[in-house]
């Protein structure tokens, strides 16, 4: 059984993109949905009207798909514009190896790359659909927290007083 803690102590608005055919509800987390377009991905979270955290959602077929179509790296370079960003894969790691309609080395190898040319926005390997809902609800949670104390600390800098002109050197 997963976990039913709120997310960083929240109840989370989840934004589903319009175009998700079979889009997770997160009806065991403490959170809400709503549908809208979203310019990238799939799931996103907003603070302040911002869209603060970004989930694509892949199966492995789809994940295959969008590799030797050649659009990983198009979807990967619009994640990256977005604070946080990830794309979640509902199946284990090992399921690459056993494709047999494409070298499932080339796959590894095109992953690998995706990792080194956007190391802001990982792939994760989540094993199951309910696992990686629970990631994705976990990450976005992570995201709203990291983003409340950012404006925290910007607030703490912002009230500090402002230093005068640094006197010359008493000479010695």
């Amino acid at each position: 059984a997963v976990p039913t803690a709120r997310a960083s102590g929240r109840r989370l608005d989840i934004v589903v993109d319009t175009r998700e055919r079979y889009a997770w509800k997160f009806s065991d987390q403490q959170a809400t949905t709503s549908r809208r377009a979203l310019p990238v991905g799939d799931y996103a979270v907003e603070a302040d009207g911002e869209v603060v955290a970004v989930v694509e959602r892949k199966s492995i077929e789809d994940l295959v798909s969008t590799i030797v179509g050649g659009k990983l790296s198009t979807l990967l370079a619009a994640m990256a514009d977005v604070s946080h960003a990830a794309v979640v894969v509902d199946d284990r790691y090992s399921s690459l190896f056993k494709l047999t309609r494409v070298r499932p080395a080339s796959v590894a190898e095109q992953i690998a790359d995706a990792a080194v040319r956007y190391p802001t926005v990982p792939i994760v390997f989540a094993e199951t659909r309910q696992l990686a809902q629970e990631w994705t609800y976990r990450f976005f949670g992570a995201a709203i927290e990291h983003r409340a104390n950012d404006a925290v600390g910007t607030a703490r800098v912002d009230a500090l007083p402002i230093g005068g002109p640094v006197p010359p050197p008493e000479p010695t």
